[in-house]
């Protein structure tokens, strides 16, 4: 947190404070309750030099890979930021879909209100789920995984037949 202050400060912003996030760890599963991280959220006031919402949203882009960068993974393994932006709030976890509401009393909260939620259960069948891997989602929606070579050439064989008029029009 120390790190992160220092950071923030550098940076010509303004820390509000810390806040530790509600949790039900009953409502998940005992490998996750055993490797469950603190949950912290920051409180973050535009400084000077972020005059509207984007050079903000930028600020705070730049305060999060320094301290990304100066946080040794090596020395803090649990360390890891899913999120430091003014226009979204990320919760994330190890998981299942239907433990979300549970686990987070924030988000079945009356008085929380959103244009858009999104929910994305990773079904990850080469590593072995960990907190850090579950899907961050930082600017909207990408899952960061590459399809396998196999995968990608199965997609394409599928749907030769559909591209196949186009394809051989342009090479004529």
């Amino acid at each position: 947190e120390a790190a992160i202050e220092e950071i923030v400060a550098e940076e010509g912003q303004h820390l509000l404070g810390w806040r530790e996030v509600p949790i039900r760890p009953d409502a998940i599963g005992t490998l996750a309750r055993e490797s469950m991280p603190d949950i912290r959220q920051i409180f973050v006031l535009r400084g000077a030099g972020s005059q509207d919402a984007a050079a903000f949203e930028r600020k705070l882009y730049v305060i999060r890979k320094r301290a990304e960068r100066a946080i040794s993974r090596e020395e803090h393994p649990e360390f890891y930021c899913s999120s430091f932006s003014c226009r979204t709030v990320v919760y994330k976890g190890l998981l299942l879909a239907n433990q979300i509401k549970r686990f987070y009393p924030d988000l079945a909260d009356p008085s929380l209100e959103s244009a858009l939620a999104l929910v994305h259960q990773r079904y990850s069948t080469n590593t072995w789920p960990t907190w850090d891997l579950a899907q961050p989602f930082r600017y909207l929606a990408h899952n960061g995984e590459i399809n396998t070579v196999r995968g990608n050439i199965n997609w394409m064989l599928a749907r030769r037949h559909s591209m196949e008029h186009g394809w051989q029009h342009e090479t004529r």
